[in-house]
């Protein structure tokens, strides 16, 4: 089920009458009722794997605690258990077709099949989430949780379910535990939250969709035509996942449960490690608590840190799809961050202290980004490489008008977006009546722009891809 289905708002309905009514295990129980029913909305047999990844995480997360001396047994089953339905459908045609090429340059006949699997929505967020679980109970942030209920609504929690936010079961699991009553203000909150979501996603992303799907599918595109649509590209994607964040948050506050924020105006980010500490941040710690620390970090030199960087985000770029396009886009990353630390500590002190320089940091990690954008939505090898080959010289003058009427609509599409950040401090600190009456008007400009906009057969959420 999506957050802009209209069976959404009855089954939050629910899960609002549930706990407002019930107490302990019941409220726990109808919950989870609620989020398997969430979940296997267009196809219940899905149930099924959230549950096996839900049971797999509390019985090694107990295996952890109960017997600690065998616990590289138990988190190798415990990655195997959770991570291994997600190898197997997201990146077993793409071993399976290495192993036969591999197999036949040195001689043997091999060739494989294609499952045709379809890839089950959210499974590359819950499946870390399990994960995270049975490591943290491993490194003692928390005590295993013997009630296996505790830990399948901690995975399957339906806000976060599909697209994250990726949460930690320390941060998680005590609010699951007693969920605070509904009243008014954070009711209030929450449904402004959501509907600010709904508005990124159906009126921003979902309108400059079209144009970005009709740049990248042209045969030769030229040079402003491929720059302009990437510009677009960069806020689709940021309004349609931010979208879906805000979606989950506000529907999870409603419920008495605060989630994870999981961007902090990434586009003003000032280096490439400034970026990913503000885009995904769910994701981007959890690459960096459970892959980038452990392989060495920064703490084992210099060459440890770039092989624990690169592994890190070519690892990033493989969970979103097994596809060439994530990697180069992970590896471009890499690439970013290492030149970020070679170069950073090499700056004369007279041109960090500059006056505007953090404008022309934000400048050029922003065209880093806006490259890492091409690298990610372009899935074809041989049209990067001929994205590389253009100059903006050869474009005709229909190219140039096209891609200026692009970039006009990707900016006036773009203002609700930096309008939201131009009043976020001011309208955090109106108090009284004015603050209902405020929040009354947005929520009726919100709900005109959405009527306004929403068509039949939206888009789905961007992130349900990967």
């Amino acid at each position: 089920m999506s957050f802009v289905e209209p069976a959404f708002p009855a089954l939050l309905a629910v899960a609002l009458l549930g706990v407002a009514v019930l107490r302990g295990r019941a409220r726990q129980l109808l919950l989870l009722a609620v989020s398997l029913v969430f979940y296997g909305w267009a196809d219940p047999r899905l149930v099924g794997l959230l549950l096996g990844v839900g049971l797999v995480a509390w019985g090694l997360g107990l295996a952890v605690a109960r017997w600690p001396s065998r616990r590289r047994l138990w988190l190798g089953l415990a990655a195997l258990g959770t991570l291994g339905p997600l190898v197997a459908f997201k990146y077993l045609d793409l071993l399976g077709t290495a192993a036969a090429t591999a197999l036949g340059a040195v001689g043997a006949h091999a060739a494989w099949a294609p499952t045709g699997w379809l890839l089950p929505v959210g499974i590359s967020f819950y499946t870390l989430q399990g994960l995270a679980y049975v490591v943290d109970v491993h490194r003692g942030r928390l005590p295993a949780r013997r009630d296996p209920v505790d830990v399948l609504l901690f995975v399957a929690f339906f806000p976060q379910l599909v697209a994250g936010p990726i949460e930690r079961a320390a941060h998680l699991l005590p609010q699951l535990d007693a969920p605070r009553r509904p009243d008014a203000e954070r009711l209030a909150s929450g449904l402004s939250l959501a509907l600010w979501g709904a508005v990124q996603k159906v009126c921003v992303a979902d309108g400059i969709a079209p144009f970005v799907d009709r740049v990248f599918a042209l045969p030769a595109p030229s040079w402003p035509l491929v720059v302009a649509g990437t510009l677009a590209f960069a806020l689709q994607i940021l309004a349609d996942f931010s979208g879906y964040t805000d979606l989950a948050r506000g529907a999870a506050r409603m419920v008495g449960v605060e989630l994870v924020p999981n961007f902090r105006h990434p586009y003003l980010a000032t280096s490439p490690r400034d970026f990913w500490r503000r885009w995904h941040v769910s994701f981007s710690t959890w690459i960096r608590d459970y892959v980038y620390i452990p392989l060495g970090g920064s703490r084992q030199g210099p060459a440890r840190t770039a092989l624990a960087t690169v592994a890190a985000m070519l690892l990033s770029g493989l969970w979103h799809g097994a596809s060439a396009s994530f990697v180069l886009w992970g590896a471009w990353h890499a690439l970013l961050l290492l030149a970020q630390r070679a170069v950073q500590p090499r700056l004369p002190a007279w041109l960090v202290g500059l006056r505007g320089s953090h404008h022309l940091a934000r400048a050029l990690t922003f065209l880093g980004v806006l490259v890492g954008w091409t690298l990610f939505r372009e899935t074809r090898l041989d049209r990067l490489v001929a994205y590389a080959a253009l100059r903006p010289w050869t474009a005709s003058r229909d190219d140039w008008v096209v891609a200026s009427v692009l970039l006009v609509l990707t900016t006036l599409l773009a203002l609700p977006l930096l309008a939201a950040l131009a009043l976020e401090g001011p309208l955090a600190r109106v108090r009284g009546p004015w603050r209902w009456t405020l929040r009354t008007t947005g929520w009726t400009l919100a709900l005109l722009a959405l009527a306004s906009t929403v068509r039949v057969g939206e888009g789905a959420f961007l992130y349900f891809r990967f």
